[in-house]
């Protein structure tokens, strides 16, 4: 079969024009994987005419943060920081095998979990000083007003059942990279009206980590980086990161409330778990080993 020895791999712009420079790290370190077993690499567009051509699809193809196609077509994602990343058969981050697998936090090293912890709290977050100012953090993501299948509910009925559970001020963000309707804003803007407890800030989001109680959200990475604030969380949507958190889709409401607020989990084995020990590092030694164990996981042989 013409091409069934090329890893196709499809990446939107400006990654494509670098990852043909050779200045993308996760790519040239696949493209060192899978050359001692005679494949080379093809860097393409990710448009869906580009990742629809069954001729360029002849081999294996990787799309990035896009669904996957076939049995031969996996997902390379990000794994919220560079250098970790993941390879999976979906694009959805709440069916990756990390958000299936169980976290123990007895099979984690804390002389090996301390050090990354720090590290990467310094790198996100500085040397912030972290406070209890009494308020919940809350943000937000798009398309507020609809209930979608990843969702326990929708991300304004998320802000009603808060605001019914916990007495204590909500300070809600926008996404700064989401454009929302009209018909949203006034939705959210009804709520902040009738709800003296509710409003919507435009801040550092970092600063509000720092400062809140409690995350709630419903999947938004934020809450992740606020691990390493030690921050509790609740989570109302699924997620690879939901663990250590609240979960509202696992839990119902008020015992995702409990769980977030009741004994502190070990925020520093987790971490290291789950990125250190769940996901590819591209600037690790063993990347290209870890690289072709997630491929023979998902049945590509080579």
């Amino acid at each position: 079969m013409p091409h069934s020895r090329i890893l196709n791999i499809y990446l939107p712009s400006p990654m494509r024009e670098d990852a043909a420079a050779g200045k993308v790290n996760i790519v040239n370190r696949i493209e060192a994987a899978v050359a001692p077993h005679g494949l080379r690499i093809a860097v393409h567009g990710d448009t869906p005419e580009e990742r629809a051509d069954p001729y360029r699809r002849q081999g294996w193809s990787l799309f990035h943060m896009q669904e996957p196609v076939g049995p031969r077509c996996l997902c390379l994602r990000q794994a919220y920081q560079n250098p970790f990343w993941q390879i999976e058969a979906t694009n959805q981050r709440w069916w990756f095998d990390v958000a299936q697998a169980a976290f123990d936090p007895d099979t984690v090293d804390p002389a090996a979990a301390r050090p990354f912890f720090q590290r990467w709290r310094r790198h996100l977050v500085g040397e912030r000083t972290c406070s209890r100012d009494g308020f919940l953090f809350m943000p937000l993501q798009g398309r507020i007003s609809e209930h979608r299948s990843f969702q326990s509910m929708s991300p304004l009925a998320m802000i009603q059942a808060t605001l019914e559970h916990d007495l204590r001020p909500i300070r809600a963000t926008l996404h700064p990279r989401e454009t929302y309707s009209a018909a949203d804003l006034h939705a959210l803007e009804d709520l902040v009206r009738r709800h003296p407890r509710l409003s919507v800030v435009r801040s550092d989001p970092l600063a509000l980590l720092a400062a809140c109680d409690l995350v709630v959200t419903q999947n938004s990475s934020v809450a992740l980086t606020g691990y390493f604030l030690r921050k509790p969380a609740v989570l109302f949507a699924g997620v690879d990161f939901h663990h250590i958190a609240g979960s509202v889709p696992r839990e119902g409401v008020e015992r995702a409330f409990q769980k977030a607020e009741g004994t502190l989990p070990d925020h520093e084995r987790y971490l290291y778990w789950f990125f250190q020990l769940q996901t590819i590092n591209g600037a690790a030694p063993e990347a290209e080993a870890q690289i072709m164990a997630r491929f023979a996981r998902h049945g590509w042989h080579f």
